[in-house]
């Protein structure tokens, strides 16, 4: 949301930093260097040896390139809590508009066992997740929202893609193409691929530009694709007692492919 226009901001821009207001933008709207964007898993296999890998850059990175293309960036938070949820809005103004977005998380999540642990971080987090959706409102980042989602080799004891698999990824932000590192678990299927067999030629597939909800993997009627054969899924979301089951299970009763939950963690940018 714009408090001023954008034509009165322009002159503003100008004034400021010697840019017009669609100069800031295409400025900001530029990827951020492939080593500067680092990925999360979003979902595993059952065995836990491959990850959905979604793309996310860390808010400092935000924060310089504001610093150079627009020094006089400012940012305000409001903060509220809503049941078990803190809510928080980011006001960011750029080159004299000011935009907002909202950003959210649990503040206590449930274990396997029933007990419940405190997410001490939770305004820390919804605040990073505001900011990044804020800076996307002027473009910054926004491309993040179509960076391809692949399945790719995960350590789970690290929590973190293998070496080879993250320097895979990043070469496909160049390319737009996922080459699976030799010798890895899988044959990294491309999300969004509309195909319930799984077939693919090694292009990554992107999810809708801005999508914060896209599933991972899905077919034409939404459900994701299954990461070990790459057939239809059975979608356990809204039966399933325990929130810590698998969300998704293969509908081949000889494959064993599920879905997880994702973690909760900082937001991709969304």
């Amino acid at each position: 949301m714009s408090t001023k226009t954008d034509t009165a901001t322009g002159l503003a821009a100008t004034a400021a930093t010697g840019k017009t207001f669609d100069t800031v933008l295409a400025d900001l709207a530029q990827p951020f260097a492939p080593e500067s964007v680092e990925f999360k898993a979003g979902a595993t296999t059952q065995d836990k040896a491959r990850a959905l890998a979604l793309a996310y850059v860390d808010a400092r990175a935000y924060q310089a390139r504001l610093d150079a293309v627009t020094p006089d960036w400012r940012n305000e938070y409001t903060r509220e809590y809503a049941g078990e949820r803190v809510i928080v809005t980011c006001a960011l103004t750029v080159a004299g508009v000011t935009r907002q977005a909202i950003g959210e998380s649990l503040q206590a999540s449930a274990r396997h066992d029933g007990s419940t642990v405190i997410e001490e971080n939770a305004a820390t987090t919804a605040e990073a997740q505001a900011f990044k959706r804020a800076c996307s409102a002027f473009g910054l980042g926004r491309y993040l929202y179509s960076v391809p989602q692949v399945w790719a080799d995960y350590d789970s004891g690290k929590r973190q893609f293998t070496p080879a698999a993250l320097q895979a990824l990043r070469e496909m932000l160049r390319t737009g193409k996922y080459d699976p590192p030799a010798g890895g678990n899988g044959n990294g299927h491309a999300a969004n691929t509309g195909n319930p067999q799984g077939a693919s030629s090694g292009h990554a597939a992107s999810a809708p530009a801005g999508d914060a909800t896209a599933s991972p993997g899905a077919t034409p009627t939404g459900t994701p694709v299954c990461p070990k054969c790459g057939g239809l899924m059975w979608d356990n979301r809204a039966g399933k007692k325990n929130p810590k089951a698998p969300d998704f299970k293969c509908r081949d009763k000889n494959c064993d492919g599920v879905i997880w939950p994702p973690k909760q963690t900082e937001g991709v940018p969304f």
